[in-house]
């Protein structure tokens, strides 16, 4: 993994190998202010139109010494997964608790460190297939150095029938 000088702490996890999880951290990486990281605000759809129904947002909530997360846009690839559309809500209402530990330790990572994070896990939604999902988190933030709002990228990496 490289960094680039612009982003001092933007690296390219090495195992995100599908190419559109690279296109969205070039994207993310083009955006950035020089040695500052991009925030929603360098973020424009329409230049990234065909990769929309992947991308999930997520607002950063601190919350004293903690942090709530809340989506404020779900792509329709995602909504097609759940079967619902939980913009607006906070995650941990949405996600059981063993899931939401792991989501809250990878965010909470992302925060402290401004670096991009990937992760694969498998995902049982009620009345639906087995998926593993891949996800390509990066950090924005409005002013450049606090993170308050996570890109996310998702692409299935697997579909299994439920038996």
């Amino acid at each position: 993994m490289g960094c680039n000088p612009r982003t001092p702490h933007a690296m390219f996890p090495t195992e995100a190998k599908d190419p559109r999880f690279r296109e969205i951290f070039d994207y993310w990486l083009s955006k950035a202010p020089p040695g500052r990281l991009p925030g929603r605000q360098h973020v424009d759809p329409l230049e990234i139109h065909r990769l929309l129904p992947g991308v999930v947002l997520v607002d950063v909530i601190p919350t004293g010494a903690e942090y709530r997360f809340r989506f404020r846009l779900i792509g329709t690839l995602m909504v097609e997964i759940f079967g619902a559309d939980f913009t607006g809500k906070f995650i941990d209402q949405v996600v059981l608790q063993v899931g939401y530990d792991a989501i809250h330790a990878n965010f909470a990572s992302i925060i402290r460190t401004k670096q991009p994070h990937y992760w694969e896990t498998p995902l049982t939604v009620a009345g639906r297939d087995f998926f593993s999902l891949a996800r390509l988190a990066l950090p924005l933030a409005n002013d450049g150095e606090n993170v308050d709002m996570i890109l996310t990228y998702f692409v299935p990496s697997g579909r299994q029938p439920q038996s």
